[in-house]
This record gives structure tokens, sequence and C-alpha cells, in this order.
């Protein structure tokens, strides 16, 4: 080897240690508009499910509370129509008609010196006894108002014969005072034409002795006018239990819709000790009533009577004359209508224009509720039922 001979040893390349040049990862904006496009569809699709599952939910708790409340309702108002008239039916031919005196602590209460708090304004502020009787259309929106009277005292409601001569400013004697107690509330009748409530004195107990002592928050020796010691003086008079102050109540109450569609009840007699109307049920809009009349005295309803004409008017029944009572006595039954809303309004209107109810009964014996463009974005029901007066059915 030639020291001076230049190397042909081939010259080593030595690679790079830098790899290939990579293309930086990522979304175009397409890509991204497409994505974000999807999103948005999902979110709205999932959106309207939600709400219309949520409307949907509501909408079936709200119905399936009307529909628990229109079945408390009938409840309710079977329960106290039902048995209106106790106490005193039995003597219906002397007492369905006879205006009614009730005073408080010395202080008259019916016939009431102002008129009855909203919305029983319209009715009349002299009472008379009655079953029940509808005034019809004085009520909230055109509603109607039922006014029941009704005994609670578990006798035998026969009334007792008032011996002649025998009444005084505290007191009077009958045949016997079996099954009376202090604190009792009792009705004296003179005739058709005047009733008088008292209340037996604390400490009585009865039996086999004749007199009959009245003292207590609603014992009166004159009411507007009528004297207790005149009773039975010239005509016949009587008494029948009417039940007590503690227990065992008379229902002596007005029915009818109040503000905000809720069912209220006042009791005539304030045994409350007020003169306010209380809340029963929630959601109910509108109360209509028809009679439920007995044409041939068979003791069975043979048609159905408007109580918004003669002779079955309130008017007409309350007149106090022998024909108004014996068409009190004829009514055998009560056909209640109830329309029943829901509280929360719908974004669209859900109802009809109208609510018929009766459309059973024939055109003349309808009643229609014409709903509002606000009102029809709520949800309507309507109820009907018919309770029989049991103490007029079986009435002597």
């Amino acid at each position: 080897m030639n020291p001076h001979r230049p190397s042909r040893t081939a010259t080593l390349r030595v690679p790079s240690r830098q790899g290939p040049r990579r293309t930086n990862a990522g979304f175009t904006l397409i890509e991204l508009l497409v994505a974000v496009t999807i999103g948005m569809a999902l979110t709205l699709a999932i959106t309207l499910m939600l709400v219309r599952f949520e409307s949907g939910r509501r909408s079936t708790t709200q119905l399936n509370d009307a529909s628990i409340g229109g079945a408390y309702v009938s409840y309710a108002l079977d329960r106290v129509v039902r048995s209106a008239g106790s106490g005193y039916t039995q003597s219906w031919r002397n007492s369905f008609g006879c205006q009614l005196l009730a005073s408080r602590s010395g202080t008259t209460t019916l016939p009431r010196s102002t008129a009855f708090p909203a919305p029983f304004a319209a009715v009349p502020q002299a009472v008379r006894l009655a079953p029940v009787i509808v005034h019809a259309g004085i009520g909230t929106d055109g509603s109607d108002v039922l006014a029941v009277q009704t005994g609670a005292s578990g006798l035998g409601e026969s009334p007792l014969r008032v011996l002649p001569a025998s009444a005084t400013t505290t007191g009077l004697r009958v045949a016997a005072t079996i099954g009376q107690r202090a604190g009792d509330l009792v009705m004296v009748f003179q005739g058709s034409g005047t009733c008088m409530l008292q209340q037996l004195a604390s400490g009585f107990a009865g039996g086999a002795g004749q007199q009959m002592d009245f003292g207590g928050t609603y014992a009166d020796s004159d009411i507007n006018g009528v004297r207790l010691e005149d009773m039975g003086l010239t005509t016949s008079a009587w008494v029948t239990p009417m039940g007590n102050v503690t227990a065992n109540r008379p229902m002596f109450q007005l029915l009818g819709v109040g503000p905000d569609a809720t069912l209220v009840a006042h009791d005539m007699l304030q045994l409350d000790g007020t003169d306010t109307v209380v809340a029963i049920a929630d959601g109910v809009a509108d109360l209509r009533a028809r009679y439920g009349v007995d044409t041939d005295g068979d003791g069975r309803v043979d048609s159905w009577a408007d109580p918004a004409t003669a002779p079955w008017d309130a008017a007409s029944l309350l007149s106090g004359t022998a024909a108004a009572q014996t068409n009190m006595a004829n009514i055998l039954a009560v056909r209640v209508g109830v329309i029943i809303r829901t509280n929360t309004p719908e974004r669209d209107p859900v109802a009809p224009t109208s609510i018929v109810l009766f459309n059973d009964l024939g055109s003349t014996l309808t009643a229609t509720r014409t709903l509002s463009s606000a009102e029809r974005q709520m949800r309507w029901r309507s109820l009907e039922f018919t309770v029989p007066l049991r103490n007029v059915i079986l009435k002597p």
C-alpha cells in the first residue's frame, strides 16, 4: 500500500437522527361544523322529549288530582244532602217553611241583620226551614247555592207536643224528656209560622219528667219579637231534638262556589262562634242542581224540575204557603252537577268552548258553562250524581 496514494475508502454517511416530517393532528372547519350541527340536533331532540314528557306527566297528575277531587266533592255533598230534613221532616206539615229564629249569646243571628258573607250575599237574610233549597244562579259566575238544613239528634225524630199553656220565658213542658241532656239544641215551632232554636240548660238530664229547662248560648226568651212563652198558648206547638252543641251538631249550611274555584260552606247557625266561610275542596268552578219531584204521590221521582222556574224557585218554595209546603215535601232527590278544573294552564287550548250539564234531562233542564279563551287553556271535567233525600222519602 502506497502511503502517498490517497485512500479510496468510501465516506460513510451517518443517518440523521431526525425522523420523517409529520403533519399536525386536528379537525377541519367543516368537520367542526358537522359535529356542532349533530350535537345541536341531538340536544334539541332530547329537550323536546323531556318537555313532552314533563307536559304529559303534569297533565296526567292534574287529571288524576281532578278525579280524586271530584270523588271527594261528590262524597262531601252526598253526605250533607242525603240527611237533609233529619229531625223535623216527621212533622213537615207544621215545620216546613217556618221562619227560623235563632240567637247566640242574646244577639239574633237569624234572621240576619246584614247579608251573608260572600259568595252567599244574595241568599235571603230571613231563612225558612226546608230540607234542601236551591238558590239558582246567585253564586259565583252564575252557579247555584244549596241551602241544606238537617238535625243530628240520633233519636226517633218524632216531634214532642208542647203541653198547652206550659211555656214560660225559661222552658216548657212535654209528655216526657227521655233522651235529652244538657247542651242539646231543640227546635220549638208553632204551625208553619215561626220556629225558635233553643238550648237545654246546663245540668239538665232528661227522663220521665215533663219539664224542659232552657239556658246557655242559644237560649233566648224573645227572638225578633217572638216570645217563647207564647208557644202553644193558643195553637199547637211542637219540640223536636236537633243535636248538641259539642257533639252531633246540626248542619244548617250554605254550599256554593267561592273565589279561585273553591267549594265553600257557611254555617248559618254560627255554631263555631264565627261568621266565616270555610273551604271544602279546591278546583270546583261551577255547581248546579235540579230537583227530583214526585208528582203522583207514589214515593218515586217522576220528573225533574229547574230551581230557577216557578213553582220550584226558592222564592216560591219559601213563601210559607200550604202549596209551598207540599211542593217541598214532593222533592225526593237532588241531581247535582259539578264542573272541576285544573289550576295550571296549558300552552295551547285543550278544552271545548262550553260544558253542558244534565244533557240527558232534556234541553229545558240543561245547564251550560261557556269557557273563555283563558279558561280553555285549562283542563276541565264534569261530574253528575243524584242524592236521594231519605228523610223526605220516609216522611209520613
